[in-house]
C-alpha cells in the first residue's frame, strides 16, 4: 500500500490520481475530509500529523509513502523528521519527500522547512539504510486557474506581476512519483529538481493565455495582506510564510533548470500553452 499524505490538497488529488490509474494501492490521508471522496483509492484515513498516534497508525499500513508536507504549517520541519523515523521504525520499503525547489532559500519560510527536513532525511540514510528520494518541484502551474481567469477576465496575485517564476505541471512530477515507486532502487537517495518552463511573469501568463484563448484578461498586483484577509488566512504562520514568499518572488523570482525533469519523464516537460490548453478544452 502507497500512503499519500495532503492527498486532498490539488497536488496530493493529482498525485493519487496517477496511483490509481498505474492499478497500484493507496492509502490517502489528509486533515480534510473529502480525502474520503478520492475516486479509486484503497483507503482514506483523515487525520493529524501532528498527533504521533496517528502518524503510527498510517505507517503500520504502509509499504512505500509518499510525504506531501502540509502547506504553511509551523510543525512542518517537525512533522517530516517524525515521518522519516516513523517509516525506518515500520520497515516502509520506500519514502518520497515531495520537497521544493532551492530550499537552500532563506527568504521562505515553508522552503527552510523543507531543507531541515531534506538534511535529516539525508543523515537517516546514511545511518540506517534508509531508502529515500527527494523531489525538489517548482512553482505548480495549477497557482493559475484558467477557467477563473476566463470568467474574470483577471489574474490577481500577490506578487510583482512583471518578476519571472518558473512553473511545473503537477501532472509530471505526478509521472515522476510512480516511476520513482516502480523502481526504487534505481533512484534511491537521489534528489531530483522539477522545473517545467522557464520563468515567467504573471504579465507573461496572461499574455499566453489570451493568445490561446482570444480572451482580453489582465494581470493585477494585489496586496498581500489584502489576499490573505480574502481567503480567511487567520493562522500566523501561514501568513507569514504567504508575506515572506510575496517578498522574494517580488523581488528576485523563482527560476530553475528543467533538463532533470526532461531526463526523468523521457519527453519534455508540458509547456504552460499545453496546460492553458488542456484546462480551457
Amino acid at each position: 500500500m502507497i500512503l499519500v499524505t495532503s492527498a486532498a490538497g490539488n497536488t496530493g488529488r493529482v498525485i493519487v490520481k496517477q496511483l490509481v490509474e498505474a492499478g497500484l494501492d493507496v492509502l490517502a490521508t489528509d486533515i480534510n475530509p473529502k480525502v474520503k471522496d478520492l475516486p479509486g483509492i484503497k483507503e482514506a484515513m483523515v487525520g493529524d500529523l501532528t498527533q504521533l498516534n496517528f502518524i503510527d497508525e498510517l505507517m503500520q499500513k504502509a509499504d512505500q509513502v509518499v510525504y506531501i508536507p502540509p502547506l504553511f504549517s509551523a510543525e512542518e520541519a517537525l512533522i517530516g523528521k517524525r515521518m522519516a523515523d516513523k517509516a525506518v521504525e515500520h520497515d516502509v520499503a520506500h519514502f518520497v519527500f515531495v520537497s521544493v525547489i532551492h530550499p537552500i532559500l532563506t527568504t521562505l519560510l515553508q522552503h527552510t522547512a523543507k531543507r531541515d527536513v531534506e538534511e535529516y532525511l539525508i543523515y537517516k540514510g546514511m545511518s540506517s539504510d534508509f531508502s529515500y528520494t527527494i523531489l525538489q518541484p517548482m512553482h505548480y502551474m495549477h497557482n493559475f486557474n484558467p477557467q477563473a481567469v476566463a470568467e474574470s477576465g483577471a489574474y490577481s496575485i500577490f506578487y510583482n506581476i512583471d518578476t519571472k517564476v518558473g512553473y511545473v505541471a503537477t501532472e509530471d512530477v505526478a509521472e515522476v512519483i510512480a516511476s520513482v515507486l516502480a523502481d526504487p532502487k534505481k533512484h534511491n537517495k537521489a534528489t531530483y529538481e522539477l522545473v517545467g518552463t522557464q520563468p515567467y511573469s504573471p504579465n507573461d501568463l496572461v499574455s499566453i493565455f489570451n493568445q490561446l484563448s482570444g480572451n482580453k484578461a489582465t494581470a493585477t498586483y494585489m496586496e498581500v495582506e489584502a489576499f490573505l484577509d480574502m481567503i480567511h488566512a487567520e493562522d500566523l504562520y501561514f501568513r507569514e510564510g504567504f508575506k515572506q514568499l510575496a517578498y522574494s518572488y517580488s523581488t528576485w523570482g523563482l527560476d530553475g533548470n528543467s533538463n532533470v525533469l526532461a531526463l526523468l519523464l523521457g519527453h519534455q516537460p508540458t509547456s504552460f500553452e499545453e496546460y492553458v490548453k488542456a484546462h480551457l478544452a
